[in-house]
């Protein structure tokens, strides 16, 4: 696993990537360090710096945040297949829309796995490339974010046209 440091409009950004995809993204972490830590508690892998796909992942970056969406691959296999699901139905949250952990609950065939569905989301590797900031609670407040809290999510939600 190889990552690199992208700048973006939203801030620096962290991306690590295998040979089957994207792994682990996040804009929280403020050194090499803390980034490699994160990657290694979500996928079981400690990347190595690599910055000669910088350019290519500013550039996915960059348009995701200008609202083009990534259709590559991304890397989920240190994930549980009920965990892979959830991603899956929240990748298909459409840009600028929200839905709740209940809807995508629902949208799995596991209607009652509400909490399930919120601890999957918390897990997700690659915010952003999967939106995971597009789900709120059943009450429609915002809840949290794992790349930045609920500050992160509630500017992402604006800057997409969802509140």
């Amino acid at each position: 696993m190889q990552y690199t440091c992208c700048s973006t409009s939203f801030g620096p950004v962290y991306v690590a990537w295998t040979e089957r995809g994207i792994a682990c993204v996040s804009g929280e972490e403020q050194t090499d360090e803390a980034f490699r830590a994160r990657c290694r508690a979500y996928t079981g892998q400690v990347p190595v710096r690599d910055d000669g796909r910088q350019a290519e992942l500013q550039a996915v970056l960059q348009g995701w945040l200008d609202g083009v969406p990534y259709e590559g691959p991304i890397d989920l296999a240190a994930l549980s297949p009920f965990a892979r699901d959830v991603l899956a139905a929240c990748r298909a949250i459409p840009r600028g829309r929200v839905r709740t952990y209940a809807d995508l609950a629902a949208a799995i065939g596991r209607p009652k796995a509400v909490r399930a569905v919120g601890g999957a989301l918390r897990r997700n590797p690659v915010p952003l490339l999967i939106p995971c900031h597009r789900v709120v609670r059943s009450d429609g407040t915002i809840g949290q974010f794992n790349m930045g809290g609920p500050e992160v999510k509630r500017r992402l939600l604006e800057m997409e046209g969802a509140l």
